[in-house]
């Protein structure tokens, strides 16, 4: 019995010892080896936003830059790919509406997607080239916006929205300067450019399809279809998010389309909030392998406050499988602001356009968005009142 009673002591204290060894193990593996977040059911993207310096600001003395993606290549270095339209009066020898896009208005006529490079996600990043621009010969005539840039099957697609002109779009209760916008605008359609290599794709050599992957129907998809987000979900499907109206001149709606490859054919499947209480723009849409859920991030264009408090703020929307979508639990990304490392908080009257880079662990570390400190279209960029594209580090 005393061996036997030695020996019941000696099986309790190594299964004990077991348990604790198992629970060091899974301590170090939780605090060193993953992030925090990745055990996290609940993204919080709003208690990981950091501080910035001037480094991770990229402004232009002659352009207005906007809405920029970014993809890390080959060489190690990130590439950014961003809207620009330059600063001043338009051309009104050719056409005498054009005054319509002078300064900031600019973006629905003379915008063109530009490249620029860094050898950190962070910056400084420097311009390069213009990469896309307006075909007169085709869907795409006019502006060229909207970026985003994502690999997907091992290819790098550039989707991005465009225009033509409709002269036979009328409206008794629209001024002929907002009419003349209208006809522009009302035919916004989504596009894409693709190559095998991103050399390929900075160099001109891709494919550019003769037709938009998405445009107004007229029934569903009343007028515009912009924004576009693509990401593969877990099935292999690609789902895109973009927006729409489906009231002629009315709030934004959001839907979700799927198709079987990056390119198309996309099909309509579900809208995201019709609702004018929860009306949002800009969406980023990605697939979180690590929470199982599809997430997107997008401006809150509603006064509500039924998403989020501030309008023109950045909210977070989820969905388990692409179709049906709720705000998140912790629906905050960021308000207008920035601030410094120095300790300065500036407000803005512009923080849209958000993209998140996500890492090779699947982890946002990057909130990438479009800014202005005072309203761009009310003064001078010289005197304050121009834009700019920043990058946000995101805490682990």
């Amino acid at each position: 019995e005393r061996y036997q009673e030695k020996f019941f002591n000696l099986k309790s204290r190594s299964i004990m010892y077991c348990k604790s060894a198992i629970s060091v193990i899974i301590l170090l593996l939780t605090t060193w080896v993953f992030p925090r977040s990745v055990f996290s059911q609940s993204l919080n993207l709003n208690e990981r936003i950091s501080t910035i310096d001037s480094s991770n600001i990229f402004e232009d003395p002659n352009y207005y830059n906007w809405g920029s993606s970014v993809v890390k290549g080959e060489d190690g270095k990130y590439h950014l790919f961003y809207s620009r339209w330059q600063h001043g009066k338009r051309d009104v020898s050719q056409d005498k509406m054009n005054y319509i896009f002078d300064g900031f208005s600019g973006w629905l006529k003379c915008s063109e997607i530009a490249y620029a490079i860094s050898d950190k996600l962070e910056g400084p990043y420097h311009f390069v080239k213009t990469i896309l621009k307006g075909d007169v010969n085709s869907w795409d005539q006019y502006t060229i916006h909207n970026p985003q840039i994502r690999k997907l099957d091992d290819k790098y697609y550039l989707y991005y929205i465009s225009n033509t002109y409709d002269p036979l779009l009328q409206n008794d209760k629209m001024n002929a300067g907002t009419l003349e916008w209208f006809r522009y605008n009302a035919n916004q359609k989504i596009g894409v450019i693709y190559a095998n290599t991103l050399n390929e794709l900075i160099s001109g050599d891709f494919v550019r399809l003769k037709e938009p992957i998405m445009q107004p129907d007229g029934k569903r998809l009343v007028d515009i279809t912009n924004n576009p987000s693509v990401t593969q979900g877990p099935d292999g499907q690609f789902f895109m998010m973009f927006k729409s109206r489906n009231v002629h001149a009315g709030p934004a709606t959001h839907w979700i389309a799927t198709a079987p490859k990056p390119e198309g054919p996309y099909m309509l499947r579900d809208t995201v909030f019709t609702n004018p209480d929860m009306a949002c723009e800009d969406p980023f849409l990605w697939y979180d392998s690590n929470r199982k859920s599809f997430y997107a991030v997008m401006k809150n264009f509603n006064r509500s406050k039924k998403l989020i408090e501030e309008f023109g703020a950045l909210a977070l929307i989820e969905s388990k499988d692409g179709l049906r979508w709720k705000p998140s639990q912790h629906t905050l990304v960021s308000n207008k602001e920035l601030r410094f490392s120095d300790g300065r908080t500036i407000k803005l009257d512009h923080l849209e356009r958000p993209f998140l880079y996500i890492d090779e662990h699947g982890e946002p570390t990057a909130l990438f968005a479009a800014g202005s400190v005072l309203h761009p279209p009310k003064g001078n960029p010289e005197d304050g009142y121009n834009s700019f594209n920043v990058c946000i580090p995101l805490k682990k």
